[in-house]
């Protein structure tokens, strides 16, 4: 985290509302792409990001280290993501959708669709979100070993759908 941005999330965490706005603006491209990936469709992933950045605004002041606000911002996104999956009605496509065409070339798409959900979650979080597998395990509430056995199989087999 830039020193830029640790001064947004400390003021954020004080309860200035612009700051806050700074930092979800920051990250904003991010949070979307990640819970489309996950979500799979425009609307759950807007939704998904509105209630995770809905979230952190009512519970900032909660933020024990300021630095750790991505990780904070993504807990709150992988969580509302999950609660889309738990709501939802409709089985979900096994295909992500065109809208993220813009970030991943088709036939990384076509590898990613092959993963189960926890493994793309965890393959996304370090490739778009550039955590390690620390505050994967953190955001996700499992162990960090697990996060990097996933994360290896994960990429062992997209490299091999790729080849």
């Amino acid at each position: 985290m830039t020193d830029e941005m640790l001064k947004l999330a400390v003021y954020a965490k004080g309860g200035d509302k612009e700051a806050y706005g700074k930092l979800y603006e920051y990250y904003s491209n991010d949070m979307y792409r990640f819970a489309l990936s996950i979500c799979k469709n425009r609307s759950d992933a807007e939704d998904a990001v509105q209630e995770a950045a809905l979230s952190v605004f009512k519970s900032i002041h909660c933020l024990y280290d300021p630095s750790k606000f991505k990780s904070y911002l993504f807990t709150a996104l992988s969580n509302a993501c999950k609660k889309t999956f738990s709501t939802k009605t409709v089985e979900i496509p096994d295909t992500l959708p065109c809208e993220t065409k813009e970030f991943i070339s088709a036939d990384v798409k076509k590898a990613l669709d092959l993963l189960d959900t926890s493994s793309r979650e965890i393959v996304l979080l370090s490739a778009v979100g550039g955590f390690n597998s620390g505050e994967i395990a953190k955001i996700l509430d499992i162990p960090s070993v697990t996060v990097r056995t996933k994360k290896r199989r994960a990429l062992m087999r997209m490299r091999k759908e790729l080849e």
